[in-house]
Parts: C-alpha cells; sequence; structure tokens
C-alpha cells in the first residue's frame, strides 16, 4: 500500500475518533447519573434506569471501537496496516474503506464466524440438552 494510501486511511481513521470521541461524550452529558433525584412514578424511574444502562452499554460498544481504531493507527504507523493478522493476507482497500479498522481479510472473517456459530450452536445444544436432563431427573422425583 502506497503512503498516499496510508494517509487517506490514517486520516479517515482520525475522523472517526474524533466523531467517537464526540458522541460518546455527548451521550454521557444526557445521561442522568445513579442517585439523581427523579421525579415521577415508577414507570418514569424504570424509563430513567433503562435509558442510563443502555447509554454504558453504548459507551462501552464506544470504547471498543476506540481501542479498534487506535490499534488501526499503530497499525498504519509500524506498517502492517491492511494486512490480515490470520493468514498475512492483504485485506482488500474496499473492506478496509468499509471498516479501516479490520484485522482480517473476507476469507479469514468468515471462518471465524462460522466457527463462532458452531460453538454457539453447540453451546446452545449443550445447554438445551443439560436442561432436559435435568427436567427428567425432576420427573423421577
Amino acid at each position: 500500500m502506497t503512503r498516499k494510501e496510508l494517509n487517506v486511511f490514517k486520516k479517515q481513521l482520525l475522523s472517526q475518533k474524533v466523531l467517537l470521541l464526540q458522541g460518546i461524550s455527548t451521550k454521557m452529558k444526557g445521561s442522568p447519573k445513579p442517585g439523581d433525584p427523579e421525579g415521577g412514578d415508577v414507570c418514569d424511574i424504570a424509563t430513567s434506569d433503562r435509558e442510563r444502562e443502555l447509554t454504558l452499554r453504548l459507551s462501552e460498544r464506544g470504547r471498543e471501537k476506540l481501542k479498534q481504531i487506535e490499534e488501526a493507527l499503530e497499525r498504519v504507523e509500524d506498517g502492517s496496516f491492511g494486512t490480515c493478522e490470520q493468514c498475512e493476507a492483504k485485506i482488500p482497500k474496499g473492506r478496509l474503506k468499509v471498516l479501516p479498522f479490520s484485522t482480517t481479510c473476507v476469507d479469514c472473517k468468515s471462518k471465524q464466524e462460522k466457527h463462532r456459530k458452531l460453538y454457539e450452536g453447540a453451546s446452545d445444544y449443550a445447554l438445551a440438552r443439560d436442561l432436559g436432563s435435568d427436567m427428567s431427573k425432576e420427573d423421577e422425583d
């Protein structure tokens, strides 16, 4: 990848970082603090708690994305940007344009997703099997 292309991706990453930080800051300012006196009935309080929980989850996702962006900026600097961390092939520029913090090529990401789905499916099956055996034990009692 040329230096010019790397600079374009670096600018894109920095821009995303700024937008993300602004978004997190705005969400946190608008979020009520735990223990703030709240008026209203139980439903209002429950709604406020739900909004606070959602804001915290969003900020967790924001922090994770910020970490990914910062790691991508490090890869730009050390020259490993655009290389799949799994197979060391070049990540297609189209993928990097959409997800500039990508660390894997499309093939490796597909393999990861298939493995994750198989694992989740297997764990769901094991949970259902375990629950089924627990229920049959209760029937025996």
